[in-house]
């Protein structure tokens, strides 16, 4: 469940909706803020469907998740994760949206054939800080830099395999 957790936060962070989506159960409920403070109710396909094309305003995001507590019973589980979020534009440009996010999830997870996914969500906000980055690492003497895309070198894998990126997990 945990590896779920993670891969559902390098799935929005290198804009992979596929990765993200592979999460969720079909038909899974996500209770969400929305964009602008819209409140979503209804599947997380629904839900990233609706606001997939907003992530790709960010230059970057980053989501840390931690404080993992789970309650199992049989093939299924109760879950609550705390959640760090950074999201930033270029500098200057609209500074309310370059925020830090402290965020919990309340899940429901299922298991079946053996993979444990997310079945019911319920996202709530602590707080919400303005941040003010400076700028942006660029490639300079073969530094990598930052990429929310498949091109990311996360995505080279072992022998150009990635585990987390299967969607079977146990």
């Amino acid at each position: 469940m945990a590896d779920q957790e993670k891969r559902l936060q390098v799935g929005v962070d290198r804009m992979d909706k596929e990765l993200t989506i592979s999460c969720f159960w079909p038909g899974a409920i996500d209770v969400h803020l929305g964009k602008f403070g819209n409140l979503h109710t209804g599947t997380a396909q629904d839900f990233f469907d609706q606001e997939w094309e907003g992530f790709k305003e960010f230059t970057a995001s980053q989501h840390y998740i931690c404080n993992h507590l789970y309650e199992v019973d049989g093939d299924k589980a109760f879950a609550e994760t705390y959640q760090f979020s950074f999201y930033w534009k270029k500098p200057g440009d609209e500074p309310t949206r370059n925020v830090q996010n402290s965020n919990r999830y309340v899940d429901r997870f299922e298991k079946r054939d053996g993979e444990w996914r997310i079945i019911h969500r319920t996202f709530i906000r602590n707080f919400t800080l303005p941040i003010h980055p400076v700028g942006f690492p660029t490639v300079e003497n073969g530094w990598p830099s930052l990429s929310q895309s498949r091109n990311d070198l996360a995505y080279s894998g072992v022998n150009g395999v990635i585990y987390w990126r299967s969607t079977k997990l146990t």
